[in-house]
C-alpha cells in the first residue's frame, strides 16, 4: 500500500519571543523569523528547504499571504505538498520519509544558526491513503505532549571572558549601531527588523497602500503618542474565537477522503489570511481617509483626527502612527499611538466580523487593548494586553457559551504604571467592595459585533455616550471640571450621582443611549444594579480620538 508522510511544525513560545524585547526594531524581526521559518526557508526558489517539485508559490504583491498554494497534490507528482502554513504552523505531507526527515533536520539546523531562541518543534510519521486525518490527530496530539514537555537545552550562559548582551545577557557576539552588546538572538532579530530587512519588506508588501502616500509605519515607540499632550501608546492584540476547533470541525466533515480533507484545510486557512488581510487593509485604511487626515497649516504636518500627528524624520520620512508586528492569520498584534487604540481595535474587529468562513459563520474575534505610557516595559504591556483579551473571551464565553459568535473588546489604561496582574489593578481602582458581586465602575468587556440594538455593554452605547460628553452640541462639552466632578460622584454610587446633577445650575441629563431605555434609571443614577454605565466614558476622554468609518 502507497504511504507517504505527514509533518507538523510549530513555532512554540512566539510571546516571549516575538515580544520580549522593548526595542521595536526586534519584536518585527522576530515576528519576521517565525514567518520565515514556516514559509520562505522551505518555499524559496533558490534556498528552499522542501523538495521539487511542490505547490507553493510566489504571491502577487498586496496579496494576503506572500506564498499562494496550488491545488497541486502527491497524486500529481509533486515531492512535497503544502496544506497550509503561516502564523508559525505548517502542515506539509511528502512522498518520501527520507525527504521528510531530510527536511526536519535541515529546517532545524537552520533555525539554530539564523534565529537562535526560536523554538520549533516538529512531528511527523507515514499514513496510508484514506488514513491522513487521523495522522493528522495523532500528529497535533504528539506536538502537545512535545510543548508541555520541559526544555533539556541548556545554553552556555558564558565564560570568563564574554561579555554579557545587553538585552538577554547571554554571551555577546557582537556590537551593534548603538554600541551595544548583543547576543546571537538579538543580532538576527535586529536583523531581520531593521528598516531595510525582510520583516518591514513583507509589511510593506501587505500594506502596500501606504506606498502610494509616501508614508513609512514608525520604527521606534518614542515616535508614539504627542510629547506634549499625550505620551501612550496602545498594544493591540487581537484572537480569532474557537478558531482551533472550527478548522478541525470543518476538516473532519471531509475526513473520509485525503484529498477533500486538504481540501478543507486549505480553503479554511486561506480564507482566515484573507479575512484579516482585508479587515488590516481596512484599518489601515481609515487612518489614511481623508476625513480622518488633515493638513495643520500652523505646524506643517498631517493629524489624524485634528490631533495626532504624523510626524517626519529628519531625511523627511513621514511615519503613520501605527505599526502591526503579528500579521498574516487571525492571531494580529499592533501597536499605535494610545489615543488611536480603542477606535482601531473597534473597527478591526467590526470589519473582520463582516467575513464569513467555509463553514458559514463569521470570523468573530475579540482584543485586548493596553494603553500605557512610552517606556512601559514592553513585554509587561503585551503581557496586559493578552490578560484583556482573555477578560474579553471570558466575556464572550458567558454571553454565548456553546458558539461564542460574538466580537468583544476590553482594555485598561496604565497611568500610574504600576505593573500588578489585572484582576489586582482593577480590584484596586475600580470595584467599590471585595467579590465578584461587587458594585464595578467598569462598563467593559464591551460587545462589538453582531450589533444588537438592546444590549447596553456595547460598544456602541460606550462611544455614544462619550461623542456626547465630547460634542460641540452636548450639555458636557467644555465642562471638564463638572465632568471630572461627575466622576467622582460616580465613584459615591447612584444616589451621588442624583444629587450632583441635581445641584448643577442647568441640572443636564447624562447621555442617553436608545440602548439605556431597557437599563431602569441609569440616566439618572448612572448606574444599572452594580455597574456603572458612564465610568469609561469619562475615562477615556484623555484617550480617545475619533475617527470615521470609511
Amino acid at each position: 500500500m502507497t504511504q507517504h508522510t505527514a509533518m507538523l511544525i510549530d513555532a512554540s513560545g512566539i510571546q516571549d519571543y516575538v515580544f520580549g524585547s522593548n526595542e521595536l526594531t526586534q519584536n518585527i524581526g522576530a515576528s519576521e523569523l517565525v514567518t520565515q521559518a514556516t514559509t520562505d526557508w522551505l518555499f524559496a526558489e533558490q534556498s528552499g528547504l522542501l523538495p521539487r517539485p511542490h505547490n507553493a508559490e510566489r504571491s502577487e504583491r498586496s496579496a494576503s499571504a506572500r506564498w499562494r498554494l496550488t491545488d497541486k497534490g502527491l497524486s500529481d507528482g509533486l515531492a512535497a505538498e503544502v496544506v497550509y502554513a503561516g502564523g508559525g504552523n505548517a502542515l506539509i505531507l511528502f512522498a518520501s520519509d527520507v525527504k521528510a526527515k531530510d527536511v526536519a533536520f535541515k529546517l532545524t539546523k537552520k533555525a539554530l544558526q539564523e534565529a537562535p531562541g526560536l523554538r520549533l518543534i516538529l512531528a511527523h510519521r507515514p499514513y496510508a491513503v484514506g488514513q491522513l486525518a487521523a495522522t493528522v490527530k495523532g500528529l497535533r496530539d504528539e506536538l502537545a505532549v512535545k510543548k508541555r514537555a520541559p526544555q533539556h537545552s541548556a545554553p552556555l550562559l558564558g565564560l570568563g571572558v564574554t561579555a554579557a548582551c545587553n538585552f538577554t545577557g547571554a554571551p555577546a557576539v557582537g556590537i551593534d549601531s548603538d554600541n551595544r552588546y548583543v547576543s546571537a538572538e538579538v543580532a538576527a532579530k535586529q536583523g531581520a527588523g531593521r528598516p531595510d530587512g525582510l520583516g518591514n519588506e513583507r509589511l510593506l508588501e501587505y500594506l502596500s497602500d501606504i506606498r502610494g502616500l509616501n508614508y513609512e509605519f514608525i520604527y521606534d515607540f518614542n515616535k508614539l503618542g504627542d510629547r506634549d499632550e499625550s505620551s501612550y501608546l496602545a498594544v493591540v492584540h487581537t484572537d480569532g474565537n474557537r478558531m482551533g476547533e472550527r478548522i478541525e470541525a470543518y476538516a473532519d466533515q471531509n475526513s473520509d477522503s485525503d484529498e477533500a480533507y486538504i481540501r478543507a484545510q486549505r480553503a479554511f486557512s486561506v480564507k482566515v489570511q484573507e479575512a484579516a488581510h482585508t479587515a488590516l487593509v481596512s484599518t489601515v485604511g481609515v487612518l489614511l481617509a481623508p476625513t480622518n487626515r488633515e493638513w495643520d497649516k500652523k505646524e506643517r504636518l498631517y493629524k489624524i483626527g485634528r490631533k495626532i500627528p504624523i510626524r517626519r524624520d529628519d531625511d523627511g520620512t513621514e511615519r503613520l502612527p501605527f505599526r502591526p508586528i503579528v500579521f498574516g492569520g487571525d492571531d494580529v498584534t499592533f501597536v499605535c499611538d494610545g489615543r488611536l487604540g480603542l477606535p482601531l481595535a473597534a473597527h478591526y474587529l467590526s470589519r473582520l466580523a463582516r467575513e464569513i468562513l467555509p463553514d458559514g459563520d463569521p470570523l468573530y474575534a475579540r482584543a485586548g487593548i493596553a494603553i500605557v505610557k512610552n517606556h512601559y516595559p514592553f513585554a509587561r504591556a503585551y503581557g496586559l494586553a493578552e490578560e484583556l483579551c482573555a477578560s474579553a473571551k471570558e466575556f464572550i464565553r458567558k454571553a454565548d457559551s456553546d458558539k461564542r459568535r460574538i466580537a468583544a473588546m476590553d482594555w485598561h489604561f496604565a497611568v500610574t504604571g504600576l505593573v500588578q496582574p489585572l484582576k489586582q489593578l482593577r480590584q484596586r481602582e475600580y470595584m467599590l467592595g471585595q467579590g465578584e458581586n461587587a458594585p464595578s465602575l467598569l462598563l467593559r468587556p464591551l460587545r462589538l459585533a453582531p450589533v444588537d440594538a438592546n444590549e447596553w455593554r456595547s460598544w456602541d452605547v460606550f462611544s455614544d455616550i462619550l461623542e456626547e460628553f465630547v460634542s460641540p452640541d452636548g450639555q458636557w462639552f467644555n465642562r471638564r471640571n463638572k465632568v471630572k466632578g461627575l466622576r467622582e460622584a460616580l465613584r459615591a454610587g447612584p444616589n451621588a450621582v442624583r444629587l450632583f446633577l441635581r445641584n448643577l445650575p442647568d441640572s443636564p441629563t447624562l447621555p442617553q443611549p436608545l440602548a439605556l431605555a431597557s437599563a431602569g434609571d441609569a440616566a439618572q443614577t448612572g448606574w444599572q444594579g452594580n455597574t456603572c454605565l458612564y465610568f469609561d466614558a469619562i475615562e477615556a476622554l484623555d484617550f480617545y480620538v475619533p475617527l470615521e468609518e470609511v
